[in-house]
């Protein structure tokens, strides 16, 4: 897409370069159907370990990547999220804006999360979405993961809030059950990436 081409320093090295947060504006999800995702490369370049993108409505949430990980242009866009694939493992980082008042957010995504999902299931995809538990890293806390399965792939799904409850990003990481350890770790390590300036701002 020709917002990476405009992108600036929105893609960079492992510098990393913060835009000022910003409350967030409407729910925005990527529609990509998982269980669709060709085997042949995408659409982009490898990118050189230690690249950091930055995405979202306010470029305010950030993702890096390691060794070997091609951004897959044609299902990504800076505003509503990124989708790395590296082999037969994709990973995919989906921007959501939502209201802070409103109760169970991070709950509500996930349960969000399950309806996109009945998309695929109405079209025939098998799809399995296991039940949601705790998760923190590094940056995040109060983030949901549990397992995901879309057809033949396996994985892991993710809900992985900013700090002051008004974003979120919703995440997937699916391969064949025969995918390399070394490329499912460094699957991981993206997610673990994640971060919202806020976060970054507090470490």
């Amino acid at each position: 897409m020709d917002d990476f081409n405009r992108a600036g320093n929105a893609v960079h090295g492992a510098r990393r370069i913060w835009a000022p947060l910003a409350v967030a504006g409407a729910l925005l999800a990527l529609t990509a159907v998982e269980g669709l995702i060709p085997k042949a490369l995408p659409a982009g370049e490898e990118l050189p370990a230690g690249t950091v993108i930055e995405f979202g409505n306010e470029r305010d949430v950030s993702a890096q990547v390691g060794e070997g990980w091609i951004l897959d242009k044609d299902a990504s866009s800076l505003d509503s999220g990124l989708t790395f694939v590296q082999g037969d493992v994709s990973v995919q980082l989906s921007y959501i804006g939502f209201n802070a008042a409103e109760p169970d957010g991070v709950e509500a995504v996930w349960q969000g999360m399950d309806r996109v999902f009945d998309v695929e299931r109405y079209s025939g995809v098998a799809v399995d979405l296991g039940e949601p538990t705790e998760f923190d890293t590094k940056w995040i806390e109060g983030g949901l993961t549990g397992t995901l399965q879309v057809d033949n792939r396996i994985g892991t799904a993710f809900v992985l809030p900013a700090a002051d409850g008004t974003e979120a990003v919703e995440a997937r990481v699916l391969g064949p059950l025969h995918a390399r350890a070394e490329v499912w770790d460094s699957a991981m390590a993206i997610i673990d990436s994640v971060a919202f300036d806020d976060e970054e701002q507090q470490a």
